[in-house]
């Protein structure tokens, strides 16, 4: 699987434009600018794309993931740190909480973010690229970013396309990363739109 660097730029653009249009509903949820970092696109196994997540380190995170179909398919992360999702619900609720109430309310928060903001990336890609991609509910998990990664139990050495994006929330100190998992078979496809959208074909 080779993408050049055509691709590359098409793709990180694309993540641009769909990130940028969903972390404009987060800014005004939370009333707060949110910077995003440069997209990077890289294909890895699911182990590694797990080690770029908690840099190896095994911590515990949370995510918001949804699968996606269409002409291309593959899942949709929403990803935090475990410290830092807490502190995002507490930036949603905005009055002061204790850490119980947190933890009660924060699946049920970040499944809500995680919808807005997954789904608009994901409806803004399916625009651009003139395809309809469709989206699932979104579910909530937590543990080492592996199980996240890999919880349909598939290869861990499987190759994967992993495009992740970061993004922060200065004032608050609070950031997580998106990132969209495709299989090969999906990257084949998901290239072709590409192909499609830069003149290619």
């Amino acid at each position: 699987m080779q993408l050049t660097e055509l691709h590359l730029d098409a793709i990180a653009e694309l993540l641009n434009i769909g990130m940028g249009q969903a972390t404009d509903s987060l800014s005004q949820i939370l009333n707060e600018e949110v910077k995003l970092s440069v997209p990077s696109v890289q294909l890895l196994s699911r182990v590694s794309a797990a080690n770029n997540i908690d840099n190896g380190k095994a911590i515990p995170i949370v995510a918001v993931k949804q699968h996606f179909d269409g002409p291309f398919w593959g899942d949709a992360l929403l990803l935090f740190p475990q410290n830092k999702s807490l502190e995002l619900v507490q930036a949603i609720v905005k009055e002061r909480v204790s850490q119980e109430e947190l933890l009660e309310l924060e699946q049920d928060a970040l499944n809500e973010i995680g919808n807005i903001i997954l789904t608009s990336c994901l409806s803004s890609l399916g625009n651009i690229l003139t395809h309809e991609v469709i989206s699932s509910v979104p579910s909530f998990i937590s543990g080492p970013a592996i199980k996240i990664i890999n919880d349909t139990g598939k290869d861990e050495e499987d190759v994967v396309m992993f495009l992740r994006m970061d993004f922060e929330l200065h004032i608050k100190d609070i950031y997580g990363y998106v990132a969209f998992i495709l299989e090969v078979a999906a990257v084949e496809r998901f290239k072709e739109s590409i192909d499609k959208y830069i003149g290619l074909i």
